[in-house]
Order: structure tokens, then sequence, then C-alpha cells
């Protein structure tokens, strides 16, 4: 079970689109969703560089009204929470944005990290190469993304993993067992293979996978197709809810800049993806 959930949010649409899911997951695990706004303070740098009479006050003036700001945003947001049964708490911090939210990582230790991988403001560096990717590369937390085109169909009951054979790969299930029934119900299990006569081992190892993901109460189907993972992501996931899938840890994680399957299914494909890095367990 999950019992926190961290959830970056500047009040944006997009980030909005993030707590939705926050929300539904939350329910489902009975979670508490930290609600993290971390202040974009470098607007202000003109303000605190500035010299003469009254610059000190104006500067602490204007960071006041921000962090007042977020303070009501977060409060709003908890009150929404709270009237959907989800217990809710905010923080508003300041700092550089990747480094603040892995720090505050470390001290909650939450179960998973739900975020937009797009807002305004601080959260347009949400993209990847940025905040996200600090997250999954250097945090020991799953991190679930959400898009900002990406269509929310208000359930996360169908997921799919990829799996390549590897005990890397299959670093992804204990997330995937964590949310069996709650709120996922069925998972595809999918491997791409470039020779056809690997078929049936293929089939042999989804097999085995299948038979652990039942013990805890997941319906499966195993998908084996021939050709590149990337090239075949689009066709494999169109009647799943999420994608689960382990990234290749800290130097691996690299790959996400150069045409990888992961950097694929989150920069293209419009489907919530569920990323865990390789390791973090024991990093």
């Amino acid at each position: 079970m999950l019992q926190r959930l961290l959830v970056p949010t500047d009040g944006s649409p997009e980030s909005e689109k993030a707590l939705g899911v926050a929300e539904l997951v939350a329910r489902a695990q009975g979670a508490e969703v930290l609600l993290v706004h971390v202040l974009e303070l470098s607007r202000l740098a003109f303000i605190g560089e500035a010299e003469g009479p009254g610059v000190a006050e104006v500067y602490a003036e204007a960071t006041q009204q921000l962090e007042d700001e977020a303070k009501a945003q977060l409060a709003a947001l908890e009150t929404r929470l709270s009237g959907a049964g989800v217990r809710a708490r905010g923080a508003v911090l300041q700092g550089p944005i990747a480094g603040t939210l892995l720090d505050f990582e470390a001290s909650e230790r939450p179960d998973l990290v739900v975020m937009a991988t797009h807002g305004r403001s601080a959260l347009v560096r949400f993209a990847l190469g940025s905040v996200t990717d600090s997250l999954i590369r250097e945090g020991t937390t799953p991190v679930l993304v959400i898009r900002r085109t990406t269509p929310l169909a208000g359930t996360l009951e169908r997921a799919l993993i990829m799996l390549d054979g590897s005990p890397v790969a299959e670093e992804a299930l204990p997330i995937l067992e964590s949310l069996a029934g709650k709120p996922i119900r069925s998972v595809v299990l999918f491997r791409a293979i470039n020779d056809p006569t690997n078929r049936e081992r293929a089939v042999a190892y989804l097999d085995g996978v299948a038979t652990r993901l039942k013990a805890a109460g997941l319906a499966t189907e195993n998908r084996v197709e021939v050709g590149q993972a990337r090239q075949l992501t689009d066709q494999v996931t169109k009647d799943v809810d999420l994608v689960v899938l382990c990234t290749h840890g800290r130097s691996g994680f690299d790959r996400l800049r150069h045409g990888s399957v992961a950097e694929h299914v989150i920069r293209e494909l419009d489907k919530p993806a569920l990323l865990v890095r390789a390791g973090a367990a024991q990093g």
C-alpha cells in the first residue's frame, strides 16, 4: 500500500491535471497527498540586486506576497481533496526547484511522485532535461508523469508494463504490485523481440512474470511483438490507461536524450507514464 504521494503544483491547469491523477490513486490507496509549491524567486532578482532606500522592504513584501498566494492556492487544493475524502497537507518551499524537491522527497520519503511535465512559471522547467529529469534520475521514488496534452479517462484500471527479460526491467514490478486492485486491475505484459524464433521463449518468460502479478490479484495478458519497442509503443498502448517501465539508473537515464523507449513514452505518448529508476531501492 502507498502511504504518501508527493505532488508538485503551481496552480496551473497542467498541474491540476496531475492532481486529478494523484487524487484517483490516493482515494484507491487511502494515501495522503503532499502538495508542494516551490517559489520561483528569480523573477524578483531585479529587486534584490537593486540598491537604494527601501529596496530590502520592497523585496521582502514581494516575496511575502508570492508566499501568501502560494499558501492560498495550496489551502484551496487541500479543501478540494478533503472534500473528496483524501487527506492532504501543503508546503511552500523556496530554493532551486529540482534540488528543493529532491530534498523534500528525501525528507518525507513519499511512495510516489505525481507530476505534470509542463505548467506555467516555474513548472515550465518541468520539461524533460530539467526537474522531471532530475527527480527520475536522482530521486529514489517512482514518478508518475502526466504530459500537459494527455487526455485523462478518469481511470487507471488497465496498465501496460514494458519488459525485456532483464532484472532491471523487473524493478518496476513492486510498484505495480502495490497498485494492484487500487486502482489497477489488469496489466498487459509487453515484450518486443527482434527474432521471431524467440517468441516461444519470450512468452514463457512473460508467463513467469504473470504468475507473480496474478498472486497480487492482477489479471494479466501477455503480448509479444516483433520489432523495436519504441516503434511498437503507440500500437500496444492504445487500450491501456497507464504505461509502466524502469529506466536504467543515473548513467543510463542519459538515454532519455538519445531516442530511448522511455523518452518516447514521456515525450510523445499521450498516456500517463510511471517510471522507476533502476537501483533506486538500493541507491
